[in-house]
């Protein structure tokens, strides 16, 4: 019969490794339990999409699949740009609706702009630069300009998607 003797520093070994081993078990099942511990309201989530497009414009016009939104004040109006569809710009506190048909962008990444020139009269820049709406005080990271006829329309905007 041979008889293996242990040195006390492996003997700490083993039972640091079996501790840790432990505690990623204990860690490993915690982690999976708050990651399947969903919240569930019971809302079918079509249901609770509407239900927070009913409060926030923003929200409901990336529903109807705009992809960029923007607004700006004095007199008041509003762009949304659906990819592939259309360009909408909505003037004088939404009295003048001129919808066009979508064009390809112009963009200059360097630069941080993108134009869209609907057609001699019209364009619209995006430039990436903070903006904040002077009505509201909210900021937003991209400022918009839209040219109609000659005439220069100042305001903020952000991607939808």
């Amino acid at each position: 019969m041979t008889v293996t003797l242990v040195p006390p520093a492996l003997d700490r070994i083993k039972v640091t490794v079996t501790i840790l081993a432990r505690v990623f078990v204990l860690f490993l099942f915690t982690s999976v339990t708050a990651c399947s511990a969903q919240q569930d309201t019971g809302q079918d989530p079509v249901a609770r999409e509407q239900e927070l497009a009913k409060n926030d414009v923003w929200h409901k016009a990336k529903l109807r699949g705009v992809a960029f939104r923007a607004i700006g004040q004095e007199p008041g109006w509003l762009l949304e740009i659906t990819n592939g569809e259309q360009i909408l710009v909505v003037t004088d506190y939404g009295q003048d609706r001129q919808s066009y048909p979508f064009v390809e962008p112009r963009e200059d990444k360097a630069a941080r702009k993108t134009v869209f020139q609907v057609n001699d009269s019209t364009s619209v820049l995006i430039e990436g630069k903070p903006c904040s709406d002077s009505m509201s005080g909210e900021s937003f990271q991209t400022t918009v300009t839209v040219t109609l006829n000659g005439k220069s329309l100042k305001g903020c905007g952000r991607a939808l998607f």
